[in-house]
């Protein structure tokens, strides 16, 4: 089974942070938009990489992991291993020195909110150059497995995350605007305030909420106009 390297980060790294770099993004950060009903938009700029062949035609070698053989960080192609490890070592100055077993949602918007304007690097040597034959899951472990090497005092943050998605199953932001505004609206409609939700449902409001930012500002603004809306999201960082 392929895997995609941008969906690997996605189960490590905030769908929001993904996001900046699949819409180009230059200098986002942290904002409130009046226009928008108040609506917090949290984001980071993604370097993008872009190679235009003049004369020549390069034809690069893919190198397929295998876990089954035994595939580990020796087996990716070492400038894979540097996008990645460069990545996440970004997150480490960050999330170092926080109790991540027993963090709050609040912990999790510092560390977005810190990040807001930093560039966390591209992967386009992996994406050009590595089929990754894997599960999803074993594709995290090689991940992680470059996080212990190469960015420890992350390892914490990045296992946080994972659980939390593995809580949350298919419930995932998307990065697709009116898929996450559904999904949004669900758990509205569930009946529970943001402060009242566990925190695997409060980091899935956190990234829908950073999805939904990339929506136009009309869209963002019927939604959050919402009298229940604004009742779900009262003593919230969104409220």
């Amino acid at each position: 089974m392929k895997v995609g390297i941008r969906k690997l980060l996605s189960a490590l790294i905030p769908m929001t942070l993904l996001l900046a770099g699949c819409a180009n993004a230059a200098d986002t950060a942290t904002t409130t938009d009046p226009d928008a009903g108040g609506a917090t938009s949290i984001s980071v700029v993604v370097e993008e990489t872009t190679t235009v062949a003049e004369t020549t035609t390069t034809t690069k070698a893919v190198t397929t992991i295998a876990v089954e053989q035994g595939a580990g960080i020796e087996d990716i192609p070492p400038d894979c291993v540097a996008e990645i490890s460069a990545i996440l070592q970004v997150f480490e100055p960050a999330v170092e020195g926080i109790d991540w077993e027993n963090a709050t949602i609040d912990d999790h918007i510092q560390v977005m909110t810190s990040l807001s304007g930093t560039s966390i690097g591209d992967t386009a040597a992996c994406e050009e150059n590595v089929d990754l034959d894997v599960s999803e899951e074993e594709g995290v472990a090689l991940f992680l497995e470059v996080a212990e090497q190469e960015a420890p005092g992350a390892v914490g943050y990045f296992a946080a995350i994972l659980a939390m998605n593995e809580t949350l199953g298919e419930r995932q932001s998307t990065g697709d605007c009116q898929t996450d505004i559904a999904t949004f609206e669900d758990v509205v409609a569930g009946g529970v305030a943001f402060v009242d939700l566990p925190l695997p449902e409060q980091w899935l409001v956190l990234n829908l909420m950073g999805s939904i930012g990339f929506c136009n500002l009309q869209t963002q603004g019927e939604l959050i106009s919402r009298p229940e809306v604004g009742e779900f999201l009262a003593g919230s960082p969104f409220g």
